[in-house]
């Protein structure tokens, strides 16, 4: 693609983009809803000289949480802000009590805008952003920009290659500094752009191997039998169901936790667990379930770290659809080994990690979601044992922050 074809592109895209805007606008809270948010404007009491670290949602802030406490003890003098794209994310921040707005499209005037409001430092992004236009934009006003945790899948890494063409090459060009998950996304970012100086593509491990085990309110379901389903996606939770209803013909106790990875689709889950003449209660109505309950619909977010702290049998979502997964390292700080779908490119290194310690179990279809759910009521201790497994892969993969802000501190030097 040329800078001309993707500027054409901007320009079809802008009255959808204005509908997307307003939209966002009444979807978040009245106190923090800011007309024009999306095209450059920013609130007024935010700070300038800052960091500004982009994180485009709820995972990507979960993921940072490491990334900045280290950044804040880095440099206690220079204000952090962070910006975000969904308001799960936004909501996210604000509990951290970090300064937040929301991310710019990626329009010149836009991006331009909000770096002469700001007049950051340094650009931290978290994962894969790659906007050309901010990248030109950050350029030419002298702001040096790092893509941190940075991963490229199978797909997306055939995607840019095919299609990247000279906008890509020019974006990457302009980035001083690209953090990479393992070395073979490394070696990916380095074959997009043969011509950057290759001690600017560099393997700093995954950051998201950093994060602390939090403090979460105790649950429990006694001595019933328990499975969590967590982000669960469309084309999911149905195969989920079918599996929980084989489990209670042996179980008829069974609880069923099941967490689609975005709330607002509750109303929809909840009719397929109808459906199947479940019997539901939502976690907005209480996490209390009686003996009744034989599926908790998790209709709130912030609910799953004391559901992975509290269910030692746990299937990952996003894998048995082409999502591509969703974050292992989440359960495995409490020990918890998991279950998952195929499609795991999303996470495709941690997953080999998992795998090589025998601390996953992969599953393709109901069946055996059943089977391996079986296996792991029935032989507990053998299930806990992978659990300890799946610790002992996050301890050992631990460090990559340090690492991280290094290389940041490095190239703001330059600056």
């Amino acid at each position: 693609m040329t800078r001309w074809a993707y500027q054409f592109a901007l320009m079809l895209a802008l009255p959808w983009l204005i509908i997307d805007a307003w939209c966002r606008y009444f979807r978040a809270p009245e106190s923090h809803r800011l007309p024009w948010a999306q095209f450059g404007r920013v609130a007024k009491d935010l700070p300038t000289g800052c960091v500004w670290l982009h994180a485009v949602s709820l995972g990507e802030i979960r993921a940072a949480a490491s990334l900045i406490r280290a950044l804040q003890s880095r440099w206690p003098d220079v204000p952090l802000v962070v910006s975000t794209m969904t308001e799960t994310g936004a909501q996210a921040a604000r509990e951290l009590g970090l300064r937040h707005f929301y991310a710019p499209f990626d329009y010149a005037f836009a991006q331009r805008a909000v770096l002469r409001r700001l007049r950051p430092k340094l650009i931290v992004v978290m994962e894969t952003e790659l906007w050309p236009n901010w990248a030109r934009v950050a350029q030419a006003c002298g702001v040096p920009m790092a893509v941190v945790n940075a991963r490229l899948s199978d797909r997306s890494f055939r995607r840019y290659r095919r299609w990247g063409g000279t906008l890509l090459k020019q974006t990457l060009s302009r980035i001083g500094l690209i953090c990479t998950q393992s070395s073979d996304d490394q070696a990916r970012f380095r074959a997009l752009a043969p011509d950057v100086m290759h001690d600017r593509i560099i393997d700093c491990g995954n950051i998201k191997f950093d994060v602390a085990k939090p403090e979460v309110e105790s649950w429990s379901a006694g001595a019933r039998p328990v499975w969590l389903a967590a982000s669960t996606h469309e084309g999911e939770e149905s195969l989920l169901l079918d599996a929980h209803k084989h489990l209670l013909a042996d179980h008829p106790d069974a609880l069923l936790v099941l967490a689609p990875r975005h709330p607002e689709r509750a109303q929809q889950v909840l009719s397929l667990i109808s459906s199947r003449g479940l019997v539901t209660q939502r976690s907005s109505m209480g996490l209390t379930v009686d003996t009744k309950t034989q599926v908790l619909l998790v209709d709130q977010t912030g609910l799953l770290m004391q559901f992975f702290a509290a269910i030692e049998v746990i299937f990952m979502g996003g894998s048995l659809v082409m999502t591509g997964g969703h974050n292992p390292i989440e359960p495995a700080v409490f020990g918890r080994a998991v279950l998952s779908g195929p499609n795991v490119h999303n996470f495709r290194a941690v997953f080999r990690l998992l795998a090589e310690r025998d601390a996953v179990r992969m599953v393709e279809d109901a069946a055996d979601v059943v089977a391996a759910v079986e296996a792991a009521w029935t032989q507990p201790e053998a299930w806990r044992q992978a659990g300890a497994r799946a610790h002992a892969v996050v301890q050992a993969n631990r460090g990559s922050t340090a690492r991280v802000v290094d290389a940041l501190d490095r190239i703001l030097s330059r600056s």
